[in-house]
This record gives structure tokens, sequence and C-alpha cells, in this order.
């Protein structure tokens, strides 16, 4: 009863503007910048506190101008004791959107030294002697304020320019459990500004931080995830563009270690994966698991590599994506390696459908294989990047473009493509089985606006039906010439047809074809020039 009377008699006695410079420098010094506020309100219950009023946490000038932490509104319990001891010790701080609708904001800011902001404060409060936020009895060492925020925003920066991506309705925790550890805790919705974006997911995180001497040297467990978001509009979050790509996303990241040198873990599974132009039969789901050693205060993971199941294979195999180092502010100048010694034809074939809704089922693939390595190097945002290596193995699907009821090239017919820079070629691939002749050879070339495939030799109708019906970016544009390329379905003919197609849904194949046994004439008018 008499600590109950003393806190309903002793608010006069209170001088409200002296405890607003005593939270001021309270709130001032344990994050090591200056702050202001407004106004400050006196309530007793639920608990003895204040309600603080546009608080603003400033800037260390060399990250700019604009405030690290502006809040409309700070709700600021004290703890009850600390009143008698004729001290300011504050309980919690709360950081929550204002009767006028604006949220808390915090500025995140990458200087042009490559340092953030974020580390000053680290820094400082681990320099500061704060006791543990549960401690039940007050010692020589104040007490760390539970602190939180509802309904944030979060805010990133490169200096003085604020980037498009942002983090919403973000609710965020820290305390000091141990002496030497902060928990953290956080949960909002990533953003763009510049683009609509509708279904972002959650993103979630959570672990510990370390107090240390140096950043660097902070140990760090933290846990990180980002589920149940379509990829599309993951997509739109991560490039500010959509991808065309739909599915669902479920990405987890876990860091361990120190700062300066911490296991970086990431696992990312796409559910229903599909290109956004049609429904294939059937989705894929995708599976990747990476790893590397990352310093985080200079945001560069060194050796990389993710690994990608293949499913389909028998026995198991995976795709392997590696580079020496990844500098996670400049992913434009990366150069990183995929290969993998062997994987099912199958497992290609299921990706090709993602593509194409007219690729056929292909009983004869499982025992396809493919291997192969091919180079990434990134360059200028203009130039998209470079492309280089080698592919190899066997076609299954094109195992046999012979007439109905022919024994089946057992041999499957091999391909490799190869290349550097923007394109890439199939060498010619001998689609006849041994020991068949004439032979008919496919070749062609790939590049980032389109294909051109070339079908050379000889063939009956009825093998070129089959070839149409195994290989449809041939088929397309096959099924218009074929009557008119064969005057008799019975004799064999010869091929020299170019069929010619760009990337995008929207895109038509056009095929030109020409029976060598025309007279001289019409080839003098030009019909071949369409090849070369």
């Amino acid at each position: 009863m008499l600590f109950l009377a003393a806190l309903i008699f002793a608010p006069p006695l209170f001088n409200v503007s002296r405890l607003q410079r005593h939270i001021a420098a309270s709130i001032s010094a344990s994050l090591g910048r200056p702050v202001h506020m407004d106004k400050v309100s006196l309530h007793l219950l639920p608990m003895p506190g204040f309600t603080l009023e546009n608080l603003v946490v400033s800037e260390d000038p060399a990250f700019g101008s604009e405030p690290t932490i502006r809040a409309g509104k700070v709700e600021v319990t004290l703890r009850p004791s600390s009143l008698w001891r004729r001290q300011v010790e504050l309980s919690s701080i709360k950081f929550e959107v204002d009767d006028g609708g604006s949220a808390p904001n915090l500025n995140l800011v990458r200087n042009a030294q490559g340092r953030w902001n974020i580390e000053g404060l680290l820094m400082h409060a681990a320099q500061v002697g704060i006791a543990p936020t549960a401690q039940r009895k007050p010692g020589p060492e104040p007490r760390f304020p539970y602190i939180e925020a509802t309904g944030g925003r979060i805010n990133v920066k490169l200096g003085e320019e604020k980037l498009p991506f942002a983090l919403t309705d973000a609710d965020f925790a820290l305390w000091l459990p141990e002496p030497q550890e902060w928990r953290v805790r956080l949960e909002a919705r990533p953003l763009r500004t510049d683009i609509n974006v509708t279904e972002t997911g959650v993103l979630r995180l959570e672990g510990s931080l370390g107090r240390a001497a140096a950043t660097a040297d902070m140990p760090v467990d933290l846990h990180a995830s980002w589920h149940n978001t379509p990829l599309g509009e993951v997509s739109k979050v991560i490039t500010g563009t959509d991808a065309e790509w739909r599915g669902t996303l479920m990405a987890e990241a876990s860091l361990l270690g120190r700062l300066g040198e911490a296991e970086l873990k990431t696992s990312v599974t796409l559910n229903d994966l599909r290109r956004a132009d049609f429904v294939p039969e059937k989705t894929l789901e995708f599976h990747a698991e990476c790893s590397g050693k990352i310093d985080v205060t200079t945001a560069i993971v060194l050796s990389p590599q993710c690994n990608i199941p293949v499913p389909s294979n028998s026995p198991p195999a995976q795709v392997s994506a590696t580079a020496d180092r990844l500098d996670l502010s400049a992913l434009q100048n990366t150069r990183v390696q995929i290969g993998s010694p062997a994987v099912s034809e199958d497992w290609l074939l299921d990706w090709a459908r993602l593509f194409s809704e007219r690729l056929p089922a292909c009983g004869s693939c499982g025992a396809s294989m493919a291997q192969g390595s091919l180079v990434y190097m990134g360059g200028a945002a203009a130039d998209g990047g470079r492309w280089q290596g080698r592919v190899e193995g066997s076609l299954g699907f094109l195992a046999n473009p012979a007439e109905p009821g022919a024994e089946a090239n057992t041999g499957r017919p091999q391909f490799v493509i190869g290349g550097a820079g923007d394109v890439f070629v199939l060498e010619p691939v001998n689609l006849m089985p041994p020991g068949k002749t004439p032979p008919l050879t496919l070749s062609g070339t790939f590049d980032k606006n389109g294909y051109a495939l070339s079908l050379d030799g000889t063939a009956t109708e009825a093998q070129m039906r089959t070839l149409e019906t195994a290989m449809p970016p041939l088929g397309e544009g096959l099924d218009k010439l074929l009557p008119d390329l064969f005057r008799d379905a019975t004799k064999p003919t010869r091929i020299d047809l170019l069929c010619t197609r760009k990337w995008g849904a929207d895109s038509a194949e056009t095929c030109t074809a020409i029976p060598m046994d025309l007279p001289p004439a019409k080839l003098r008018r030009g019909e071949k020039s369409a090849k070369h």
C-alpha cells in the first residue's frame, strides 16, 4: 500500500522536463548517438513510464545526415525501484505506430568505405557496462532495457542513396539475456518502392550476437527464413522485375561463427516451378544446398558452393555451382562454374518442358546421360555477362528417327554443345542409326536472342515425320514444309533445312527448306540465301 501511495502522490513532485533530459541522456548513452524528442507525457498504469513523441536518434556524420531512427511514438517503462534511488533506469523501450499512422523508421546505411552504421551502435553497446535485462536486483551497472518495435519500417541506403528495397510491418525485439550476449528477433515483409508487389511472404530472423572489442570478432548465431512466397513476387523484390517464373519459395539461412568469418549455410526449395507462359503437364521441384565462409563486415563470401540434387538419376547425382568469391555488393562481377559428371536426360527434358509444351514424353530417355561444365563471367549490366563451356551426352529422344517398326538405334545419337561469349554451337549430330547411309545431320546455334537449327542430309518422309514428333523445336516449322518437300513419300530426298525462332511464348518458328534435286534455275533465284 505504501508503494502504491508513493506512486500516486509522487508525480506532482516529479519535474517532467528534468526527467525528459534524463531519459534522452539514458537512451543516448545506450546508443552512442544524440537523442531528441518533442514531448514527454508521464503515466503510472499499467506500469510507471512515459510516452515520448517524435523521438529522433541522430546519425553518425560518416553515414549521412538522415536520422538513424525516427519514431512518432515511443512507450518507455521505468523500473519502479529506480524511482526510490533517484535514478532513471529503463525497463523497456517500445517503438510504435503513432496516432497519425506513421511507422517507426530505421535506416541501415553502408558508406563508401564498406562500413555499416549499425556497426557503431553495436560496438558502443558492447563497450558500455550493462547488466542482463532480466536481472532481478539492481546492481552497480544499469540493466539493459527490453527494446522492441511494432509495425516498423527498415530502409537500406548506400551512402545518401536510399535503395528501393525495404522491410515493412517489421516487429523487432532486442534484449540481453546474458552479460555477453544479445538476443534478437525480427519478423517483417519485404517491399519494393519502385514496383508494385503484393504477396511477398514473411521474412523471419532470430538468434544471438556476442559482445567483443571489434565488430569482426563478434560471435554470431543467426537463423533466417523466407517461406511460402510466390516466385514472381520474389523476383520483383530481388531484381525489380518479374522474371516470369511461377512457383513457391521456401528459403532458410544460418550464420555461425564470428562476423568477420562465419559459416554461411542456405537452403532453397522451389515448389511447383514453371514458366509463366503456360502450365505444363508436370511442374518441377527444385532444391539447392549452399555453403561458404562470409565476412559480414565486407559482404564477401569465400569459396561459395551450391549443390542441386538430380532426383531422376540412378545412381544419384548432383549439379554443382562454385566460385572463388562472391561480393554481395557487386554480384555483376561474379565468376561461377557450373558442372556435373552425369545427369539423366529425363531431368534435362523436364527442365526443357518448362519452356515448351510441345516436348513429348520419352520412354527411352532414362538411360541417356549428359555431362559438362559451364562458366559464367559477370560483367557490366549492359553486357549481361558471358557464358563459356561444353556439354555433351546422348539423345535418347532421337534414338530412332526411322520408319515405324524399324529397329531402334541402341547407339543413341551423341551431341556436343560448346561455345563462348554470346553464342553456343551444337556440333553436327548424325541422327541416323549406325551403318545407315547417307547420314542426316542436325546442327545449330543458340544465343540470348533465340536459336537456329539446321538439318542436312537425306531422309524419307516417314523419317522426317518421326523426327517432327520427336523434336518439337523443328516440328512446328516442318509440319508446314513436309507436304511440299517430298514428291515421292517412299523416296529418300536430299534435305537442306534451317529453322529459327526467337525466345518467348509469342515468337513463331520459321523454317526454310530446299530439296536439292530442284532445277538449278530456282537455286539461282536465291532460295538458299535464307540459310546463309
